[in-house]
């Protein structure tokens, strides 16, 4: 008969359970860690010196081809719309759409529309989506702004880059985040690279407006893009954990570079303080910007889209 030593397996039995303690607990920080501070945590800002190393990230090598191509060709709001693959980072290939008005004018200044997580290029052609974006869309093109807009990593048409399943929560997932955010801020900055190839582009009238999401890439590209003249974001998330520090706004804000800058949030919306918000926006360096606060939660109103198009009537 086998003897079974029943001290030894009480103590692999106790060694198993503190094993989950200790897993447990390290799970616990790490979820800690990645929860929103109180209201009371001051933004996170870095030095400049850091913010140089960080923003080295929003490179890419110029060298490599664009490979742009027009795959297909409508009409929209009778305005041309123009289906466009390039190549983005890591020789990704990127949907977009470029909209040109059909009018008189032989170039026309563009605005590059970002959207919020879980969007895509589609919801800037449909008036009852959450960025009510048929609506801007139609409204910058009636006044002669050619538009233009991506798929982002993991979004619309490149959702099997996440194999075919929701783009990463940024709270949950930070890390995998700071990929797509920095990721999808160089393709706009390639997007950028592909216009200057077309002649009826005036590359010297670029605009950018981002919502949500969009609005912590469009912090990232004026810091680090002097193409862009004007910019518009919307309901940017002030978060301020550590392991967000690479794509918070409040890295790039004091860095931003374009002459114009208009940011809108929302008094209602349970991502930020109208207080952090305030905050974010006074370390903007330039003259020409503008704060508006909206009574609305982390949705944008209708009447948005008049006050984005004339400001880039404005100030484009």
């Amino acid at each position: 008969m086998k003897t079974i030593d029943l001290s030894d397996t009480i103590t692999k039995k106790l060694l198993f359970i503190f094993q989950i303690i200790v897993f447990c607990f390290i799970q616990s920080q790490v979820v800690a860690q990645v929860q929103e501070p109180s209201p009371q945590t001051p933004l996170p800002l870095v030095s400049n010196e850091v913010y140089q190393a960080i923003a080295q990230f929003l490179e890419y090598d110029r060298n490599i081809p664009l490979d742009g191509r027009i795959i297909s060709e409508d009409k929209f709001e009778g305005s041309t719309i123009e289906s466009i693959v390039f190549t983005g980072v890591n020789n990704s290939k990127v949907p977009a759409y470029l909209i040109i008005p059909n009018d008189d004018s032989a170039t026309h200044p563009i605005v590059f529309l970002i959207d919020g997580i879980y969007g895509s290029k589609e919801r800037w052609l449909e008036d009852d989506s959450w960025p009510k974006g048929g609506l801007v869309t139609k409204a910058l093109l009636n006044k002669g702004f050619a538009i233009m807009t991506l798929d982002a990593v993991y979004h619309g048409e490149r959702s099997f880059e996440n194999d075919f399943v929701p783009p990463p929560w940024p709270r949950q997932f930070p890390y995998k985040a700071r990929q797509m955010f920095l990721n999808t801020a160089i393709e706009y900055r390639r997007a950028m690279d592909f216009i200057s190839t077309r002649n009826d582009i005036d590359t010297t009238r670029i605009g950018v407006l981002g919502l949500s999401m969009g609005g912590l890439i469009t912090f990232e590209l004026t810091s680090v893009d002097p193409r862009i003249k004007s910019a518009v974001a919307g309901l940017t998330p002030v978060w301020k954990a550590l392991e967000f520090q690479p794509w918070l706004p409040s890295t790039y804000a004091s860095h931003i570079k374009c002459g114009s800058f208009l940011m809108f949030m929302g008094n209602e919306d349970p991502v930020y303080t109208m207080e952090d918000a305030h905050l974010l926006f006074d370390l903007i360096p330039i003259d020409q910007k503008e704060f508006v606060e909206y009574n609305v939660g982390h949705e944008p109103p209708i009447g948005y889209a008049k006050k984005v198009t004339d400001w880039f009537l404005k100030n484009l």
